[in-house]
């Protein structure tokens, strides 16, 4: 006769059971590593309306082997300034009354509701810092490559620039962002899903992309409220409009014509030349040519694995000199004519670009931190009205600014 199979199974005793937690909290996958970001110079007392940064691009020219000529040909030097003006970001996080109450203590949940979602809404402004240190006034964070409309799914041209996407985030679209308007008057879409390894419809969105009238391929996708009308920008002045790939033109920019002169005022351009390498040397000696002493180069990870498979038993791992000193951030180290140049991997780089800086003619001017939570009534959150929940508020008044461009480099990395 068979034995009969237990009365009492896992299915009798489900509602019985209690779960096992791992008393670990869970793993925060967000990017919370910023080289340029931790390693620029931050100067945290830009109030008032606005601050110069005070440029000499050419000196007197009365000279001459004949002291009549160089008498009668003297002139000034020539100064000009750049008049920054600074960018505003935010950040709000909202949480209900019973989560912040059931959250609290460990024996009761894996994290505080108010506490978490307060440090990861700093993080989000944190990255987006980052990412505009590197990019556009413009806020673009990527150009749509879709050319049929009816599906949810969006090719970027770049598949790194998924990295700048996250689910939740909302996004609109325009044509140009000097010129025109919004797509759809400024319609949304909003993020559902990201596949950054992917090299083709690399992120989701929360209906098709033909709900927004006249969209097309070539697209520029911004966040929603970063460029609200093309032409008026709402963001920080990173890299890309610091040191343009091309030479500035006499539109001002914080209020200076850099046709002037566009190394001096408008940094230096470098064409790739037959590796990464010899590209970084090309543009240490340029800079290096006009006076500057660049020790940092960023490049983003795939350039960087590049590098480093290029210099094979030359990699050195170092920490930064200067501003760096006490982050230790791996760098491969290149030697250019002022002596070693540390070249770092930062996320944020854009694809196909990289920067050589000398650090100490940059700063990121902020009131206060860039990065905090705003309580300027002195509370760190507000009560909802209407709600038994709280807002905290967070967000920065900020500005990229550099004393001398001509110091520093942007290069082409193929």
């Amino acid at each position: 006769m068979a034995e009969a199979s237990p009365a009492t199974t896992m299915t009798a005793w489900n509602d019985a059971l209690k779960q096992y937690y791992i008393d670990k909290k869970p793993m925060d996958v967000a990017y919370h590593n910023h080289p340029m970001l931790q390693m620029i110079p931050k100067n945290t007392r830009f109030r008032g309306k606005n601050m110069p940064l005070p440029i000499i691009y050419a000196r007197p020219q009365g000279r001459s082997a004949t002291f009549a000529d160089a008498q009668a040909n003297a002139t000034s030097s020539s100064l000009g300034e750049f008049l920054l003006t600074r960018v505003k970001n935010y950040a709000v996080v909202t949480v209900s009354g019973e989560a912040i109450e059931a959250s609290k203590g460990n024996e009761y949940s894996f994290l505080e509701a108010l506490t978490t979602e307060t440090d990861l809404g700093l993080k989000t402004l944190g990255d987006t810092l980052s990412r505009q240190l590197f990019r556009q006034q413009n806020g673009a964070i990527g150009v749509l490559n879709t050319s049929s409309m009816g599906t949810t799914s969006m090719d970027l041209t770049n598949d790194l620039d998924s990295l700048n996407f996250e689910v939740g985030m909302k996004i609109v679209f325009a044509a140009s962002t000097s010129t025109g308007a919004l797509r759809a008057s400024g319609a949304s879409l909003e993020v559902t899903a990201v596949n950054r390894g992917a090299t083709s419809n690399q992120v989701t969105v929360s209906a098709n992309l033909s709900t927004i009238t006249s969209i097309a391929q070539n697209d520029v996708i911004i966040p929603v409220g970063d460029l609200v009308t093309p032409g008026t920008y709402l963001c920080m002045a990173g890299l890309q409009d610091w040191i343009p790939a091309s030479a500035p033109s006499a539109t001002a920019f914080f209020g200076q014509d850099r046709s002037k002169d566009t190394t001096r005022l408008g940094g230096q351009r470098v064409a790739f030349d037959t590796s990464i390498k010899q590209t970084v040397i090309n543009a240490a000696n340029i800079v290096g040519r006009e006076g500057g002493e660049p020790g940092v180069c960023f490049l983003n990870y795939t350039d960087w694995a590049t590098l480093e498979v290029s210099l094979d038993a030359q990699v050195t791992g170092a920490r930064q000199p200067g501003p760096a000193q006490n982050f230790g951030f791996r760098s491969l180290q290149v030697y250019g004519p002022h002596g070693v140049i540390d070249v770092v991997p930062d996320k944020d780089v854009p694809t196909g670009t990289g920067y050589l800086l000398q650090m100490d003619t940059w700063a990121l001017y902020s009131i206060g931190d860039a990065v905090q939570i705003l309580k300027h009534d002195g509370n760190s959150m507000l009560r909802q009205n209407g709600y038994d929940g709280v807002e905290v508020r967070m967000g920065g008044y900020y500005q990229l600014g550099c004393r001398a461009p001509g110091y520093n480099a942007y290069f082409a990395t193929a």
